[in-house]
């Protein structure tokens, strides 16, 4: 059929148009898609530049190992701030008031700690709106809760006394040290270098001799030019560490003396003065009977007078303290006790990294914990009864 001829015109212009218009319609859809396709090529971009930038080759680091566990030892002279992290895999039961003080060897922290001395030092557990800062200066410790605006001075001199570990403690370069400060007569040897915020380090290995040990190894990074321990992992056997801590951002320069002083007056808040801060530090300081110097064949390594005691050698290591029975309170009170191999009943705490047995002998409480096997725990625990004293 033919159009009269004054239509064709007209529908040539609409069907030109129309063409136009789905043409120019086309191109603003692909346009907004283009738009899209640069936002999220930038953001991948964004996302693998960190990978890719700590997937980079390490240089090659020519240093003895002899001499970079030297540069260890003694790198508690270098100053330095940053940020770490670490995670705990630790699974604990309800332990009542010791929860606070466990809580980073069951969960994830993250610390932002400045460090000139070891009398002088501070770190700042970063928290959703608040703030737990502890303040170390050569006259004592502060503790500064910003969340429950309390405010702890505790004297100190000299060397600490023995206590569950804070967050300073877990702080790649304190127990990097410290583990190789243990690890004597152990076997060190050297693993694969890596970046570790942003610092080439060298990787070191400390493989425990002791058959009874929970560790299988502990893995160290360390900066080869001061000695500072960048990252550390233990090993227990399983598909993660079940302990590690790493720095995230690290830079070797003496903080600023403002950063490094508590000011009490300028929290605003009544100062409460305290002897210890933990109650295992309160324990080590207190001696209901004397420990053995010797236990179950263990050599002790700590001070005699002690009220809590270690014992073994390199990082196969036991602790034991003793308390008047029923003193451990409530909430570790009520949990079960179970039939032990030695013949009586104890409560049993395992972890992968350290156990726990709790044992009655002669009307006290005998903890027992440690990096050894549970089955190591009950042989010391069945001497101990076989004695029927502490002591």
């Amino acid at each position: 059929m033919l159009f009269p001829e004054p239509i064709v015109p007209k529908l040539k212009r609409k069907v030109a148009m129309v063409s136009h218009d789905h043409t120019g319609h086309r191109y603003l859809h692909w346009m907004r898609h283009w738009r899209w396709l640069v936002v999220l090529g930038g953001v991948a971009a964004l996302c693998t530049a960190p990978v890719a930038w700590a997937m980079r080759p390490v240089p090659e680091i020519d240093v003895a190992t002899a001499d970079l566990v030297a540069r260890v030892a003694d790198s508690d002279v270098t100053p330095y701030e940053g940020i770490f992290e670490s995670r705990g895999g630790l699974r604990l039961p309800d332990l009542g008031r010791l929860e606070d003080e466990l809580a980073p060897f069951t969960q994830t922290s993250r610390v932002r700690v400045w460090y000139a001395a070891p009398d002088t030092w501070r770190s700042d557990e970063l928290l959703i709106g608040a703030e737990r800062s502890v303040y170390r200066q050569p006259g004592g410790l502060w503790l500064w809760d910003s969340g429950t605006r309390r405010v702890v001075f505790s004297p100190r001199e000299g060397t600490e006394p023995l206590r569950i570990p804070r967050l300073m403690d877990l702080n790649p370069a304190e127990l990097g040290r410290r583990l190789l400060a243990e690890a004597e007569g152990e076997t060190v040897v050297r693993i694969a270098d890596r970046w570790v915020a942003g610092q080439a380090s060298v990787g070191l290995r400390i493989l425990p001799r002791s058959e009874t040990s929970t560790i299988e190894a502990a893995e160290l990074w360390v900066d080869p030019d001061t000695g500072v321990v960048t990252a550390v992992e233990i090993e227990t056997g399983g598909t993660a560490p079940a302990f590690e801590t790493a720095f995230t951002s690290l830079r070797f320069r003496t903080p600023e003396f403002d950063v490094l002083a508590f000011d009490p007056e300028g929290s605003g808040e009544p100062v409460r003065s305290a002897v210890t801060v933990d109650p295992v530090e309160s324990v080590s300081r207190t001696s209901f009977v004397p420990l053995p110097q010797e236990l179950a064949g263990l050599p002790r390594r700590n001070d005699p007078q002690a009220g809590l005691a270690t014992y073994g050698e390199g990082l196969t290591v036991v602790n034991m303290f003793v308390i008047p029975q029923g003193n451990l309170g409530r909430q570790i009170n009520s949990l079960p006790r179970v039939e032990r191999p030695w013949g009586g009943e104890a409560l049993v705490i395992p972890t992968s990294l350290v156990n726990i047995q709790i044992l009655t002998v002669d009307g006290f409480e005998v903890v027992l914990s440690g990096t050894v096997e549970i089955a190591e725990l009950d042989r010391i625990a069945g001497e101990l009864v076989a004695q029927g004293a502490v002591a």
